[in-house]
């Protein structure tokens, strides 16, 4: 069983990497603008690939933080589904927020983990260095969100509550920190929020420099080297 494991391990450990920058694209750039619209459907498929996603992660790493993070991740955004049927508020935010931390983080150390581990750098490994800069910007977003349910005036031109927009909102909010495009129609007010914006633009203006740059110029190099070198 545990060589089952294994195998299964090595064979799908880059190919994953892959899979899962597609399925974690979906979520913020597809499924999160949908449900933003009210979209029928939008929601259950959104918890669907998130699925996909433990299921992914899973069987990238077998790592235990992985598993439970994943797994308390699925378990705050039920009850933040389930709560909000009944008597909908600020807490809803929170365990929403917390959910998204969590996958971030365990995205964030599996794939980094992956990525920049032992091995060839592969095709695959060059895509998942882009899911951990999907994943940074993930875990911004869950931060802002954490910083606006704490204080109503942390933004202008918008403000966080319950609502179905509020992660189209704060991924769109994030990556124009880290792309450092800005978001135009938001602006940071609260310090804690001006800080995270500040650190972010700057991992977003290093990571493709440095180590997205690296992983690709070593991908370009194993590409040209014989097989077993």
């Amino acid at each position: 069983m545990r060589q089952s494991w294994t195998d299964l391990h090595e064979r799908w450990r880059d190919p994953l990497l892959t899979v899962l920058t597609i399925l974690l694209a979906l979520l913020m750039f597809v499924l999160a603008p949908l449900r933003a619209e009210k979209i029928p459907g939008a929601q259950e498929v959104g918890f669907a690939l998130v699925a996909l996603v433990t299921g992914a992660v899973l069987i990238l790493s077998g790592k235990r933080f992985a598993i439970w993070a994943l797994l308390a991740a699925i378990l705050l955004a039920a009850i933040a589904a389930i709560h909000r049927l009944y008597q909908p508020s600020i807490l809803d935010v929170y365990l929403d927020a917390s959910a998204w931390l969590l996958i971030s983080l365990a995205l964030i150390l599996e794939v980094g983990r992956a990525v920049f581990g032992p091995g060839r750098v592969t095709y695959h490994r060059v895509i998942g260095a882009v899911l951990l800069y999907l994943a940074i910007g993930l875990a911004f977003a869950a931060l802002f969100a954490f910083i606006g349910a704490a204080s109503d005036s942390a933004f202008s031109g918008f403000v966080v509550k319950d609502s179905t927009s509020l992660a189209d909102v704060m991924i769109y909010f994030s990556f124009g920190a880290l792309t450092g495009i800005g978001s135009g129609d938001i602006t940071a007010l609260h310090p804690a929020a001006r800080s995270l914006v500040l650190v972010e633009a700057m991992i977003g203006q290093l990571y493709p420099a440095t180590l997205l740059a690296r992983i690709v110029t070593l991908e370009v190099e194993d590409r040209g080297r014989p097989p077993g070198t």
